[in-house]
């Protein structure tokens, strides 16, 4: 127990306090991450759309996400994180307090589409404010404490998020979301120093210009193979993944029979299990010095294997098993996999590699939900999680090849 504690002590060692700041606003940002969750189960019990209809509406997000990543990373090589972070913490949580007075079907996708849009520019200025407040050696660790901050919220959110679905109605989970941005949003603003005047500050002291663009070619991630094989490998995992906030909740609702308390419970467990292991897991395995790719890669197999394990049986507690192995394959590969894309970049297009990193997560979102959505309608959960689940293991098998050859 000793050597555990004393483990657990020294992976916190030694991250920058501009990272753990970064991660206080997150945590902040997501203990109210209650809309996203609970938003498949809103549409089709509480606003009556069909499970095709509400595959539409979920498709938007990652439509929204796609526009959001694309230009925040390319904003955030133009102007500095700082900026694209703070707005889109703010005009984010204004849209989720707009978001109880949307009626109909078309505007319930203009609305998720032009919020995801503001909210997930804020990814990849982010990870990209990350990179720049760390160090090489110790970037996956600041990665992981970040994501633990996002884990520990989103450990509380949905808990806390089907207990006030429950008790007070669907529209307070928007309300709280919204309240939870906004004030991330001016914590972010009083605490975190602006990075282009850190630049500033050090050019004057070095008396050298500022250079709002590199002096040398920087290549674009969109020409890089090998990082392109990636990021379609990342995809196919995301694809998947994503149906814990989606299809998942859906079929533990109306399969089995799960009340949205203890799917709550169920989605938040996930995320505290992440806060508890994954920072001395990521230390651990980086004092061997073992490569990041093959972690990657049994972590992405993971994924798959929770959700082929589903239609085994209907038997409620197969939600927890899908759930344990899901957490299990996140804490494994999601760290590695954005310090791996965060390393393949120079500073000077950070933004823009994170931004197609992200686009993998956002194109997910848009493709997830129309094919769970089209699989549940014309065949039946079974199929749909087969399929699912298959895609995972495709993407394991792209990022062996990626292994092997690069």
């Amino acid at each position: 127990m000793q050597h555990f504690f004393q483990l657990y002590k020294s992976s916190f060692g030694g991250l920058s306090r501009n990272v753990w700041l970064l991660s206080i606003v997150m945590l902040i940002n997501r203990s109210g991450t209650m809309v996203i969750p609970f938003l498949g189960v809103f549409l089709t019990q509480q606003e009556g759309f069909s499970i095709i209809q509400t595959g539409y509406i979920m498709s938007f997000i990652g439509l929204g996400s796609v526009l959001g990543t694309y230009f925040g990373g390319r904003i955030t090589d133009a102007s500095g994180h700082y900026g694209v972070q703070f707005w889109s913490l703010l005009l984010s949580g204004i849209g989720f307090l707009m978001m109880p007075f949307v009626d109909g079907f078309w505007a319930w996708c203009a609305t998720i589409f032009i919020v995801n849009a503001i909210a997930d520019a804020f990814r990849p200025a982010n990870q990209a404010a990350i990179g720049f407040y760390s160090k090489e050696e110790n970037r996956t660790r600041s990665m992981s404490l970040v994501r633990l901050a996002i884990n520990l919220g989103f450990s509380a959110g949905p808990a806390v998020g089907g207990i006030v679905a429950v008790a007070f109605g669907y529209d307070w989970l928007f309300v709280l979301d919204g309240l939870t941005c906004i004030g991330a949003a001016f914590v972010f603003r009083y605490f975190l120093p602006n990075d282009r005047k850190i630049a500033q500050d050090k050019a004057e002291i070095l008396d050298t210009p500022i250079l709002d663009t590199p002096t040398f070619a920087v290549k674009s991630p969109y020409r890089d193979p090998y990082f392109v094989l990636f990021v379609v490998s990342n995809m196919c995992m995301a694809i998947a993944f994503v149906q814990f906030m989606m299809a998942l909740p859906i079929y533990f609702k109306e399969s089995l029979s799960i009340q949205e308390n203890w799917i709550g419970i169920l989605l938040g467990i996930n995320g505290f299990v992440i806060a508890v292991i994954e920072m001395p897991f990521v230390f651990a395995y980086e004092q061997k010095g073992y490569k990041k790719l093959p972690t990657i890669i049994l972590g992405t197999a993971l994924i798959g294997l929770s959700y082929l394990i589903i239609p085994t049986t209907h038997f409620a507690g197969i939600a927890v098993a899908c759930m344990v192995l899901l957490t299990i394959g996140e804490i494994i590969s999601f760290p590695f996999s954005a310090t791996y894309a965060l390393n393949k970049a120079a500073p000077e297009n950070r933004g823009a590699y994170m931004g197609f990193f992200g686009i993998s997560w956002s194109a997910a979102l848009i493709i997830s939900p129309l094919i769970t959505s089209w699989l549940i309608e014309n065949y039946d959960y079974t199929v749909t999680w087969l399929v699912i689940g298959s895609l995972p293991i495709i993407g394991s098998m792209g990022m062996y090849y990626l292994h092997v050859n690069e």
